[in-house]
């Protein structure tokens, strides 16, 4: 299988992104697929939706969104394609290993978030 750039970029982003939207969703699912809905399967609410996209900013360096463009995120795969689109374009940059884990560090976990 041949790897294109935003198939890595997928890759990379995608454990990152769905192992956080499950980490801070009220509802706990045992796995947050691309398909879940933030917040009709996830409970998420507008201050767990800012604690997602705070937390995102962070991590990648990405802008923040107007909110017309925070309402088209509605499921966990709509937050994935925008950071994959967003580190494509060059407006934001993946995480080391060691970023991702200070991040599980404010929530006293460790780990992989897969």
């Amino acid at each position: 299988m041949t790897h294109t750039p935003a198939a890595s970029a997928t890759e990379a982003v995608a454990p990152v992104v769905l192992g956080m939207a499950r980490l801070i969703a009220p509802r706990k699912p045992s796995e947050v697929t691309a398909e879940h809905h933030l917040i009709g399967d996830l409970g998420f609410h507008s201050l767990v939706l800012a604690e997602l996209g705070y937390n995102l900013e962070d991590l990648y360096g990405l802008r923040s969104l107007t909110p017309e463009e925070a309402m088209k995120l509605e499921r966990a795969g709509d937050v994935v394609d925008f950071v994959v689109s967003e580190v494509a374009a060059g407006r934001a940059t993946l995480p080391t290993d060691d970023e991702v884990e200070l991040l599980l560090a404010r929530y006293d976990i460790g780990g992989s978030t897969a």
